[in-house]
């Protein structure tokens, strides 16, 4: 099956392209900054550079790729469109619907759209329970915003057109590759302290409770919902572990009893909800999200490959 990814240079993106590629599928890239850091993958795809904004760009990547499904990941992310309102919604809403309307001229069966759990208002306004996606959409950001604008642009696109176009509100992404300006970089600031010894300050509150869920799981959701024959819903929630940075820490500490990790106890508090229900998702796909510990075992040993130390195993409780 050959599959478009927008933004697969990226952070979750060159995940999905890794686990396409084991499978035998065709990949094609779309992205600003199409540079991949692993010239082998790099040689197994088609890369295409182009602006999401302009439509012409959008078009030709889809008709010269000629994919059977799209996955659409390029956004514009929180702070960046917070900073450049503007330029934030020509990407996130031109982009997406450039995307929706290249795949419809060009007979594409489906389109992932990720959306994200930043569309829902903060966790006050649910109680205390665990949001699903029946519940109301009112987000404070731009970001989340556009992405409730684009959700209900993909069913408008459904039901016109015959588009199949699910959305999953993935919850906030961590693990090793994670950019500086990505909502969860401090993970990687947290693990590349911890193992070179030196002390680290997070530039958030030590009890920030949010849903998270490792990179390559949300790379691993993607693909699935990519490739099955069929689904059983428009929305979905991708789910995670509900934790804390300071939970973070204290993981971390079980491998580096010495790392100098603190927090900022006046940092801002996150607007997303951090109790997510994510049943329907891993009901129709099969799927269950690994714990914290797991997946942030993984970023510690990538950091220590990358400096040519050995790998270490998990530790009983």
């Amino acid at each position: 099956m050959k599959i478009l990814i927008t933004g697969g240079a990226g952070f979750i993106g060159i995940c999905m392209v890794k686990k396409l590629l084991q499978g035998n599928h065709q990949v094609a890239v779309i992205s600003r900054n199409p540079k991949l850091s692993d010239p082998e993958v790099a040689n197994k795809i088609q890369i295409m550079s182009g602006d999401m904004r302009m439509f012409n760009d959008v078009m030709k990547a889809v008709a010269l790729s000629k994919p059977d499904i799209i996955i659409h990941m390029a956004y514009a992310l929180t702070a960046a469109g917070e900073a450049e309102p503007h330029w934030a919604v020509q990407v996130n809403v031109m982009g997406t619907n450039n995307i929706f309307e290249a795949a419809r001229l060009n007979g594409v069966r489906r389109v992932i759209f990720c959306s994200s759990i930043a569309a829902y208002a903060p966790q006050k306004m649910y109680g205390e329970r665990q949001v699903n996606e029946e519940d109301l959409l009112k987000s404070g950001s731009i970001y989340g915003q556009t992405k409730f604008l684009n959700e209900f642009m993909a069913g408008k696109f459904e039901a016109k057109y015959g588009v199949q176009i699910p959305s999953i509100r993935i919850s906030a992404v961590y693990g090793g590759g994670r950019e500086a300006r990505g909502v969860t970089a401090w993970t990687s600031e947290m693990v590349a302290a911890a193992v070179s010894g030196k002390p680290v300050k997070i530039a958030l509150r030590s009890n920030q409770q949010a849903n998270f869920i490792y990179v390559e799981d949300s790379a691993e959701q993607l693909v699935r919902l990519a490739l099955a024959e069929k689904l059983q819903h428009r929305i979905y929630n991708s789910g995670g572990i509900t934790s804390t940075p300071a939970h973070f820490a204290t993981i971390i500490k079980k491998y580096y009893p010495d790392a100098n990790i603190s927090f900022d106890e006046k940092a801002p508090v996150w607007p997303y909800p951090y109790l997510i229900d994510g049943t329907r998702l891993e009901k129709d796909i099969n799927f269950k999200v690994r714990d914290i510990e797991e997946g942030l075992l993984q970023q510690i040993n990538q950091e220590r490959s990358a400096r040519g130390a050995t790998l270490i195993d998990k530790l009983n409780e």
